[in-house]
């Protein structure tokens, strides 16, 4: 199914039709930023004065901005500037003399305050105020014609959106001008998000031109977004391969983004519930790392081929969840710049990863690098121009819907190349497997063909066997009765000899003749089965003492109380256990590893130190010293090294004092 001719044809496509939506929304972004509404002449005089040629005029180089107290009522009633206490206990104002007011994350309210004139030519005429900027919180705007108040609005994000003076995503204000007159406009705004204030003064033309020309760019990059997720969904569909669909979340997420962005959500679907659109922003940014994070996994295999980066990558998502969860507990101001500073140290590690990835050859995290580069551009002017380090009103609005349709385009490529390589490969390994059948077929008929010569010629030498057979027959039926006879009786003497050659007759173990036997046999059984032999050779300690000091006999009753010590503990049927000279004691462990023969090995020692003999009406305690040797499945050496072995560790064992085991290693 990845390789259908339907499949094939969506990966090739969908680069090509998303590069022209891509290149159509660039332009459009560029010529929102080149028509612009002509500006107002300044006077030397520093008073804004409009006339019937002005359309239009951003109001940002003519504003003065103050901190606000920090107790504040709206004045109602107060209908002229001066009759305003409020107003006019404001100082410290400042001027901006810039396009846009941008002065990043503020605690406190801000009073901004801007004056014009209109000229006697100019007539009454409606006008629109915009400030183009749909997150703020609380907004109050006063405008005051010839000291006297003629409009007063209350509106933000915090209210519901249905107390806004025009249904618009943005502040929108309706403003009647009259001619020769003049106009103090007073706004005070209070925002827990950047304080941003892009705001402009534009007559009914200008501002249906200005209004159609961003819903005109909105639409279309929303709609990118669709047809990029809708070809990729296809994709997923067809394939059934899991980084499409994360790549789809991925583009759905930064369409919320952006749908919040232009405070469409906030109009359409939950206009009654400020609170939703105060958290918007931290659930939306968790669902995004998330997706990319899904999505960089599966496409350039993170886990396995970075492990430690995929490890602190998971620590930063996990470290993303609990700032959105500071939010709760601490200043909005404080928590952005955690959760920005974290975004930030986020994008740095999936950069130095793919730059890793690409380093070594990865050509999909070649492709994603350049995607990811433009990303990291313009995500950085976009923090800076919201927290105030820098501002310009184009890519502060548009540069990080550009970075991320680039960003998208391209990874759209690295997806299409992942198809390509992944059918390339799969042709390649059809191809070699269809080669390796084929000479496999060949061995087979080979085979075949001399496994029938080979029957043939054992059929023919069947045949000959049958015949001598059939001549030997009756001379092996003659002697057979009397090799019958012969075999018991020889076999009745054979049991008894080997019963008495191979038992020692004071302790009843086997001797040290079988000893040698066995230890071939066990030796052989283990090099051909892969497996583990031990030897335990055991020595009573200061033996020579007791024959010395308390006979003989004394002695015979310690070997024969110590061999019968040994059979008790030792049950597997295949544990061969000799006297292998005096005091000494041989045991075999067949397929039995170093720490079972070790185990086995502490547990004589123990129960030979707690043992009591008694001998003459006298109680006295033994202690026996332990060599232990294993044969590795590997070995190539004789049997004798595994003694040669066990005797270095019982010398090794007695120089340490006796009473012990040692295993050599």
């Amino acid at each position: 199914m990845r390789d259908s001719p339907l499949a094939m044809n969506l990966a090739k496509h969908v680069p090509k039709h998303g590069f022209l939506w891509g290149l159509l929304l660039f332009i459009l972004l560029f010529a929102i930023v080149l028509i612009k509404p002509a500006p107002a002449t300044l006077p030397d005089t520093g008073e804004l004065v409009l006339d019937a040629e002005t359309g239009g005029v951003e109001l940002g180089p003519y504003i003065e901005y103050a901190p606000a107290a920090k107790e504040y009522t709206p004045t109602e009633h107060a209908n002229s500037i001066g009759a305003d206490p409020q107003l006019l206990a404001v100082t410290g104002w400042q001027r901006a003399q810039a396009d846009a007011i941008s002065l990043g994350y503020q605690p406190s309210a801000y009073w901004f305050r801007t004056r014009w004139r209109t000229a006697a030519s100019l007539g009454e005429q409606a006008w629109t105020l915009v400030i183009n900027n749909s997150h703020i919180d609380h907004i109050e705007l006063r405008l005051f014609q010839n000291g006297e108040q003629i409009h007063h609005w209350q509106t933000g994000d915090a209210l519901p959106y249905s107390q806004r003076p025009i249904d618009h995503p943005m502040f929108v204000f309706p403003i009647t001008l009259q001619a020769d007159s003049g106009y103090q406009l007073y706004l005070r705004i209070q925002n827990t998000e950047a304080m941003e204030l892009p705001i402009r003064l534009l007559d009914q033309p200008h501002f249906t031109t200005f209004n159609t020309l961003h819903s005109w760019v909105d639409g279309i990059f929303n709609g990118f977004l669709i047809i990029m997720a809708a070809y990729s969904l296809a994709l997923y569909a067809i394939l059934k391969d899991k980084t499409y669909l994360y790549y789809v979340s991925y583009i759905i997420s930064m369409l919320l983004f952006f749908l919040y962005q232009q405070g469409l959500l906030y109009r359409f679907v939950y206009p009654q519930w400020p609170l939703v659109q105060h958290y918007f922003p931290l659930l939306i940014s968790l669902y995004i790392f998330f997706s990319i994070a899904l999505f960089f996994r599966t496409l350039l295999a993170l886990p396995r081929l970075l492990p430690k980066h995929w490890l602190v990558y998971k620590l930063l998502l996990l470290l993303h969840g609990v700032y959105c969860l500071l939010f709760l507990v601490l200043e909005y101001q404080t928590a952005m710049y955690l959760l920005i500073v974290n975004t930030l140290l986020s994008t740095l590690m999936a950069v130095t990863s793919i730059i890793i990835l690409a380093v070594k050859g990865s050509r999909s995290a070649q492709i994603v690098l350049v995607g990811w580069t433009l990303l990291l551009f313009f995500l950085v002017i976009f923090t800076a121009a919201k927290t105030g380090v820098i501002y310009n009103e184009f890519m502060a609005v548009y540069g990080l819907r550009i970075g991320i349709s680039f960003e998208i385009l391209i990874f759209s490529f690295a997806l299409s190349f992942r198809i390509n390589q992944e059918r390339q490969e799969k042709a390649q390994a059809l191809q070699q497997a269809n080669q390796e059948r084929t000479a496999k077929l060949q061995a087979q008929e080979l085979a075949l063909q001399r496994e029938i010569e080979a029957s043939q010629a054992k059929e023919e030498a069947l045949q000959v066997e049958i015949r001598h057979r059939e001549n030997l027959e009756k001379v092996v039926i003659e002697r057979t009765a009397d090799l019958e006879r012969t075999l018991q009786e020889l076999e009745k003497s054979n049991r008894e000899l080997a019963l008495l050659s191979s038992r020692d007759s004071l302790t009843g173990l086997y001797n040290r003749r079988l000893f040698d036997l066995k230890l071939k046999e066990y030796w052989n059984l283990a090099q051909r089965n892969q497996q583990r032999l031990s030897l335990l050779i055991i020595d009573l300690d200061h033996f020579k003492q007791i024959n010395d000091t308390r006979g003989h006999q004394c002695g015979d009753y310690v070997l024969a109380t110590f061999a019968e010590l040994l059979m008790k503990n030792l049950h597997r049927p295949s544990d061969f256990i000799s006297r292998y000279g005096g005091e000494e004691f041989a045991i075999l462990l067949a397929d039995t590893p170093l720490t079972g023969a070790e185990m086995i090995a502490d547990k004589i020692v123990n129960k030979t130190a707690n043992t009591v003999f008694t001998w003459a009406g006298e109680e006295f305690h033994l202690s026996v010293s332990i060599g232990i040797a294993t044969q590795q499945n590997t070995s190539n050496l004789a049997p004798a090294s595994l003694v040669s072995e066990a005797d270095k560790a019982l010398y090794e064992a007695k120089y340490r004092g006796r009473n012990c085991w040692i295993s050599h290693h």
